[in-house]
């Protein structure tokens, strides 16, 4: 009797795993193909603008200044209807992906994926120096949950789904499935299961099968001239290049606030606002080509070609102040391309000034902290170093900078915690909530919330009895290793373990924040 009943309990477990495994492939293949398409018409916009840009350059006259005004006027409202009307869209899309998982916000996908496709195009398709890597995330986040509201899965499948196809979203701009991965457990999931590891998994690999399909088996950056070792005597170099990289890095994340807050004080209807900056963008495509739209081409430039010191600080000064007034004010897109180009341009001044100083280093370095740029840039603003890492070894598709990059990204990660710095997509996150701690009436809808307990955390080593718990919180379960345990209050809690937990939908959305922070902040001393 008890065989017959462990031999269906396991059947239904394995049925229903299938079952996820399953959309989470039809996550991954059309998130794939959307983001494809949005990357095809960003391409096509791009080059056509680039071209006539250049062709009015040449040849200004009134008719070209009056067609350029009615560009203005049109893409303006096009971008104010969008933001004013559709807010889930702002921005790269990233921390409302992490508001979801979180429960703190929640996607209309039938209208927002429209939208923020459209807004993404027009608004990177102005000149705005912003990427598509961030609106991919959000665009296979909402098919996900389209995937969730189409086949009535249970709630707890919501963010699995939703996960999938942001991984599978970073997969496809990028081509990096890896980095899709790696981003979702380190950025918006912030905890692994194997469950959440094979799901994402399987969506990011077969977006990836759809962009190599569209795009060929190329890597995003075209390396020429890489030295094949670094040597270790010059490793201190590497960590007071993170030093420099960190603190730039804290002026842009600071910038992007700065900009948010001034730009909302702006004296003029929401509605006409962007104009402000597609008239910026504008002016720029005209006369500084090279610090509009991503910069992906800026990119390889700079890592295959030669600059001059003050041409590569003149536009990183541009691309700096200009990504932050793009981001700022709201525009459909991304800050990852833009961060990976100022990386870039830091890399290459750093490189080309010790190369000067220390005559070991040979020329071919200078590609060395390119790359390095990258992804310590990268590494300073997201706090995701694994994902920095992972990410520039799939772009540029070369493992000769491997230990270079680790020590790099390490050493700008923990230069950026003693600097108290938080992740810049969680702070957007915070800042695009309400500003009241609680909702004054809880939905009766029961939800299940899995919350992940790192080591020396306020979860790690205490007894249930012994933890504060928020109030309409009920612990479930313990999920140890391959096992659920059913807890009393004397049961510990141990580093690993995920704590399920039963709550009404209102608690859940409340509370969910609070209580992962307390499962990943550290105990430092006698910190309560």
């Amino acid at each position: 009797m008890k065989s017959d009943t462990a031999r269906r309990a396991v059947g239904s477990y394995l049925r229903s795993h299938m079952d996820l495994y399953l959309l989470a492939a039809i996550v991954g293949i059309l998130s794939g193909v959307v983001a494809v398409g949005y990357r095809i018409c960003l391409d096509f916009v791009n080059e056509h603008r680039d071209a006539y840009f250049t062709y009015a350059r040449n040849n200004m006259n009134f008719k070209i200044i009056g067609l350029l005004v009615l560009f203005a006027i049109v893409t303006s409202l096009i971008l104010g209807y969008i933001i004013v009307k559709y807010p889930m869209v702002k921005g790269s899309g990233i921390p409302q992906v992490k508001g979801i998982i979180a429960r703190q916000m929640d996607f209309n996908w039938c209208r927002e994926l429209g939208t923020k496709f459209l807004g993404g195009v027009v608004a990177i398709g102005t000149g705005m120096s912003m990427g598509r890597e961030g609106p991919s995330v959000q665009l296979g986040a909402e098919i996900g949950r389209g995937i969730f509201d189409i086949f009535k899965r249970k709630d707890y499948d919501k963010k699995y789904l939703v996960t999938c196809g942001a991984s599978a979203g970073l997969t496809a701009a990028f081509g990096a499935p890896f980095a899709g991965v790696v981003f979702a457990i380190e950025e918006i999931h912030k905890f692994m299961s194997p469950l959440l590891i094979t799901c994402i998994l399987i969506a990011s690999v077969c977006a990836e099968f759809v962009t190599k399909f569209f795009f060929g088996f190329g890597t995003s950056f075209d390396l020429q001239n890489v030295t094949t070792v670094y040597q270790l005597k010059y490793y201190f170099l590497l960590v007071l290049f993170a030093l420099i990289v960190t603190i730039l890095g804290k002026l842009f994340s600071d910038g992007i606030v700065y900009f948010q807050k001034l730009y909302s004080k702006i004296k003029i209807p929401p509605m006409i606002r962007p104009i402000i900056v597609v008239i910026t963008s504008i002016f720029l495509g005209l006369f500084f080509m090279d610090v509009t739209s991503g910069g992906h081409g800026l990119a390889e430039r700079i890592i295959n070609e030669p600059f001059a010191y003050k041409t590569l600080i003149i536009l990183f000064v541009l691309k700096f102040v200009f990504t932050l007034m793009c981001y700022g004010s709201g525009a459909p897109g991304g800050i990852f391309l833009p961060i990976l180009v100022l990386g870039a341009l830091v890399g290459k001044v750093y490189g080309m000034i010790v190369i000067n100083y220390f005559p070991g280093l040979t020329a071919g370095y200078e590609v060395y902290f390119v790359i390095l740029g990258m992804a310590a840039f990268l590494t300073a603003v997201v706090k995701s170093p694994l994902t920095g890492t992972i990410l520039i070894l799939e772009m540029t598709g070369s493992f000769a900078h491997f230990f270079p990059l680790v020590v790099t990204c390490m050493a700008t990660f923990l230069i950026s915690e003693l600097l108290q710095m938080k992740p810049i997509y969680d702070t957007l996150l915070l800042n695009m909530l309400p500003k009241t701690k609680f909702q004054e009436r809880r939905c009766k809808k029961k939800v299940i919330t899995r919350i992940a307990v790192g080591p020396d955390t306020r979860f790690d080593n205490r007894c249930i009895k012994d933890i504060k718990w928020p109030d309409g919180c009920l612990v479930v379960a313990l999920e140890r290793a391959d096992e659920e345990i059913i807890p009393n209050g004397n049961d510990k809690v141990q580093s690993g373990d995920i704590i399920v937990i039963l709550t009404d939908e209102g608690t859940a959305n409340n509370m969910t924040l609070k209580l992962m922070e307390m499962g990943e902040k550290i105990i430092i001393g006698g910190e309560n």
